[in-house]
């Protein structure tokens, strides 16, 4: 019986792994300057390979505080208005006398 014939040579697939791998990149790249020019907005990597500055980093923190002030506000109005009465009237209506009848005596 005779050997297989290989389909592809070794250089070949290598050629064209180059080949792809270097399309993808340059995909890539292209796809990242349409949607940059398109929108106006950069991408994540272009965010992440600059350097954050003290002025972006307290303006985070001030974005941070702006974003976490309603949440705390809205759970001590939900906290003051709605559990804190539940509890106190479930406390407050439950009867605190014991009858005691004489043969327990």
């Amino acid at each position: 019986m005779d050997p297989p014939i290989p389909l592809m040579d070794e250089s070949l697939s290598t050629t064209a792994a180059t080949a792809l791998s270097a399309l993808i990149s340059t995909t890539s790249d292209a796809t990242a300057a349409a949607h940059t020019s398109a929108t106006g907005l950069t991408t994540a990597d272009d965010v992440t390979s600059s350097s954050t500055t003290w002025l972006g980093l307290l303006g985070l923190a001030i974005l941070a505080i702006v974003r976490a002030i309603p949440g705390m506000l809205i759970w001590i109005i939900t906290f003051t208005t709605i559990t804190l009465p539940t509890v106190l009237f479930a406390l407050f209506s439950t009867s605190l006398t014991f009858t005691m009848n004489f043969t327990t005596l």
